[in-house]
């Protein structure tokens, strides 16, 4: 079963490692963030009983057995381990934990205006400006190269705009991001 693990782990780490980096994002835009409805698979190395896939409630909680509910939204999977681990040690010394991301269903990003598919997209691996761009089936004749970016952060919704035409011309810049989970662009006329 360790075997199992560890050959996921390499997998998907291998999976990640195969998104190329066009800026430098800082590690808060590459570690993924869980979100409602994703789909985790916890392991607990201690107790075989704890080897589950659990589904992440509206609440941003799953269940787990011995701790009960653990707040799972907004953590990376290696946070959201140490926060179970924490929660277990009452229970077993120094236990080790491992999440994994199982379905990601909660990368949703919404694009609006002059492009030629708005609407909510859905991703499944870190995504860039650039890509969504394409995902939505590039800029409209109308389309102006200059957008805005909306990002929910704790202190409100950020308005960051942002000058595509070098991206959008190929040439290499800072301005091909890595976008969030409910992040909305709007490209304007």
């Amino acid at each position: 079963m360790r075997a199992l693990f560890l050959l996921l782990a390499a997998a998907v780490s291998g999976a990640l490692a195969a998104v190329p980096a066009p800026a430098a994002p800082s590690d808060d835009d590459r570690s993924y963030i869980i979100g409602v409805e994703d789909l985790l698979y916890v392991w607990v190395f201690e107790d075989k009983n704890i080897q589950l896939e659990v589904r992440v409630r509206p609440d941003g909680m799953i269940s787990l057995p011995m701790i009960g509910d653990v707040k799972a939204e907004g953590l990376t999977p290696a946070r959201l381990s140490r926060v179970i681990a924490e929660k277990l040690e009452p229970f077993f010394e120094n236990p080790n934990v491992a999440v994994i991301v199982k379905e990601i269903n909660s990368f949703k990003v919404y694009v609006l205006g002059e492009v030629n598919r708005q609407g909510v997209l859905s991703f499944y691996q870190p995504t860039t400006l650039l890509q969504a761009i394409a995902a939505a089936g590039g800029l409209t004749a109308f389309a102006n190269e200059k957008m805005t970016l909306i990002r929910q952060s704790e202190g409100g919704a950020e308005w960051i705009k942002i000058d595509c035409s070098d991206l959008l011309a190929g040439k290499p810049t800072a301005d091909n991001i890595y976008l969030r989970p409910g992040d909305v662009l709007l490209f304007h006329r």
